[in-house]
């Protein structure tokens, strides 16, 4: 899956997080149009994209 987003899609993960200990979240965006997924990686191995949009827009870091 991270060869197909990648190499085919061109989108950069930028961010990931632990749903729960066998379960890990991945936001993908694509480079040219701002599409992203929300891919759900599972300790076995296997891994499913639970959604996706346009239009994705990044918050810069700083204060609130």
């Amino acid at each position: 899956m991270t060869q197909t987003l990648t190499h085919v899609m061109h989108a950069d993960r930028q961010g990931r997080g632990l749903r729960d200990p066998e379960t890990m979240l991945e936001v993908w965006v694509t480079r040219h149009n701002g599409e992203w997924l929300i891919v759900q990686n599972y300790a076995n191995g296997t891994s499913c994209i639970v959604a996706m949009g346009d239009h994705w827009q990044s918050k810069q870091a700083g204060p609130a």
